[in-house]
């Protein structure tokens, strides 16, 4: 027996499979784990564009004057509006309000505690990262910090996960004056805070805006309260929000028309952006 025999070599040349079915199955292994990644990709993607489809606005509080000063505070420009309720009942509110602290107000070294509680079972949003949907966020400085036009917030509809909401109105800037920053003191279920912290006195009215996004099953609503403290003592400012009843429930055909029509858009606005980089080569 010589060694070719030994090893039995001639035997497995025989019994492998043909060099061109080893390609076709590698190649199909490899398409399958493309198609899961694409799959993946597409289903993390994908949002519902959700419409704001009730709407109220919240009383001013009443204006009371600054610790050691003559100059007003006042909660100011609010307003509550609601998402419709998906399949199982919740719905998605916002609550938005501005804090107002008159020109030259004696308030160096002031700090502003400013609450936004909801009802029992209510619950803050989180946004697609997992962070609280809570603005301005905690920030050394906020009068540069990005004012987001839209938030992708976690939430079930259309056979989505996530959901846009376009909030782009709020306020250009989260304050109107430098030397502010913002903290999150330690999480409150069923309240969101914001402590401020204000270096000197403001050369123009002071308007510090705010909201957070809640996630609800009943009549959206909330009580907003905004404390000043300086040296001098204390004020507050309070006010309340509340839409009359719960928002109806979603219409899936009209939602999905809606982001059909902004899909064009956008493909349509793609288009002349190509176009017009092409014409001007």
């Amino acid at each position: 027996m010589n060694w070719r025999e030994l090893i039995g070599i001639d035997e497995l040349k025989r019994d492998r499979p043909p060099r061109g079915a080893v390609v076709v199955v590698i190649v199909g292994l490899i398409a399958c784990v493309v198609a899961v990644l694409a799959a993946t990709e597409r289903g993390e993607g994908e949002a519902a564009h959700l419409e704001w489809v009730k709407e109220a606005k919240i009383p001013d509080s009443q204006a009371v004057k600054v610790p050691g000063g003559d100059q007003k505070m006042q909660l100011t420009s609010g307003k509550i509006r609601a998402t419709s309720t998906n399949v199982s009942g919740y719905s998605l509110y916002q609550v938005v309000q501005t804090l107002e602290i008159g020109a030259e107000a004696p308030v160096k070294k002031a700090r502003v505690h400013c609450a936004i509680a909801a009802p029992h079972g209510v619950e803050i949003g989180h946004s697609s990262q997992g962070l609280r949907t809570l603005y301005p966020r905690s920030s050394e400085g906020i009068l540069g910090q990005e004012v987001p036009e839209t938030l992708l917030v976690k939430f079930s509809s259309q056979s989505s996960e996530l959901a846009v909401l376009e909030v782009g109105d709020v306020a250009p800037a989260w304050s109107t004056e430098k030397g502010v920053k913002v903290e999150w003191p330690e999480f409150e279920e069923g309240t969101e805070h914001l402590d401020y912290f204000i270096a000197g006195k403001p050369k123009q009215d002071l308007k510090l805006p705010f909201y957070a996004v809640w996630r609800s099953t009943v009549v959206p609503k909330a009580k907003t309260s905004c404390t000043l403290e300086t040296s001098a003592g204390k004020s507050t400012v309070e006010t309340n929000a509340e839409l009359k009843k719960i928002p109806p429930p979603i219409n899936e055909e009209a939602e999905a028309e809606e982001q059909e029509r902004r899909a064009e858009e956008e493909t349509a606005k793609e288009g002349e952006a190509e176009a017009a980089g092409g014409s001007g080569e």
